[in-house]
């Protein structure tokens, strides 16, 4: 919710307005020329890199702040797409359709959702910056529990026969990765003799987090079965977890942080206004603005997990989950 919130107030910058056409365009008697300002002249009236720059973070296709090279791809579509947008005002204006009724209505509309837009991008660019998101990163980080990743290799097949009989091959002192690459049946990994990187046990569903805790570096689990059939597991190593990277984080930081500097402005706004509507609604007038995030941790996406294992389930818990040397034989 607080995503659709946040594109909402974000919302496609309209340049169709009237007096937005007016203050737009130079003083009369000076040629406009395409420039690394003017991105486009339509009939003598100019399209700024600004506004494809604030078009494209509407449309989703870039960051807020991101600089948006005149040579990137997304620059010239988002153009096209101004030009097609100024063509249409302008032949709207020329019909007069901007002086009806509802098209005041409308355009006054688009007029208080430019003024509240620039209204963000100003508190963004005095609340959020580089020093205000290094600080949030700083503290996430010295809160953040580190758990223990796994370097693990796995071989899945069928059936408890074939598992049990290839298990007997890797004590005799098969290779895991040869043994993997030829039997396996996860072909996402088995070209890697079976490799799936490091993960953390508890990203895996039962009976992966007890097994993969209780199997040491160097060792092979015994042949266990989950829904995807009958697999072996091979433990190279495990490693503290690292932390995400500030590179990672900064976005989620600046979307967090631009939130909730408009969820305060907001109830701020909100408790010092007289708001009287036709609807019964206690959450209309003096309230918060609830839709913003209550902690970083409502933005983060999980990873991408590999294919061949099953993956935990959000309400799946497991006991077993302090790690031994023990290999299982």
């Amino acid at each position: 919710m607080q995503r659709t919130i946040f594109a909402a107030l974000f919302g496609s910058l309209l340049l169709t307005t009237a007096a937005c056409e007016q203050n737009s365009s130079d003083p009369a008697g000076v040629p406009i020329r395409v420039s690394a300002a003017v991105a486009a002249v339509v009939n003598g009236e100019p399209i700024y890199a600004t506004d494809v720059e604030l078009e494209a973070v509407a449309q989703g296709r870039v960051d807020v702040g991101t600089r948006l090279e005149t040579t990137d791809p997304v620059f010239a579509d988002i153009l096209k797409q101004l030009i097609d947008q100024k063509l249409l005002a302008q032949e709207a204006l020329s019909r007069g359709l901007h002086l009806e009724e509802n098209a005041q209505h409308r355009l006054q509309a688009a007029r208080e959702r430019i003024l509240g837009n620039i209204l963000i991008e100003n508190l963004v660019s005095a609340e959020v910056d580089d020093a205000a998101i290094l600080e949030m990163y700083e503290a996430q980080t010295a809160l953040q529990q580190l758990g223990e990743e796994v370097l693990i290799r796995h071989i899945l097949v069928e059936t408890e026969e074939e598992a049990d009989e290839l298990y007997q091959e890797l004590r005799g002192g098969a290779e895991f990765a040869e043994v993997a690459f030829t039997h396996s049946i996860d072909r996402s990994s088995s070209a890697e003799g079976g490799l799936l990187g490091y993960f953390l046990p508890e990203e895996f569903s039962a009976p992966f987090p007890s097994i993969i805790n209780r199997t040491a570096v160097g060792a092979i689990s015994s042949p266990f079965e989950s829904d995807l059939g009958w697999h072996i597991i091979k433990i190279d190593d495990r490693r503290t977890e690292a932390p995400p990277t500030f590179d990672e984080t900064r976005p989620m930081i600046v979307e967090f942080l631009t939130l909730s500097e408009i969820s305060t402005v907001l109830e701020r706004l909100h408790n010092r206004a007289s708001i009287e509507t036709v609807i019964e609604d206690p959450e209309i007038g003096v309230r918060n603005f609830s839709d913003a995030p209550e902690s970083l941790d409502d933005l983060m996406v999980e990873d991408e997990m590999p294919s061949g294992l099953p993956l935990a389930d959000e309400s799946e818990t497991t006991d077993d989950t302090a790690p031994t040397t023990e290999a299982t034989e």
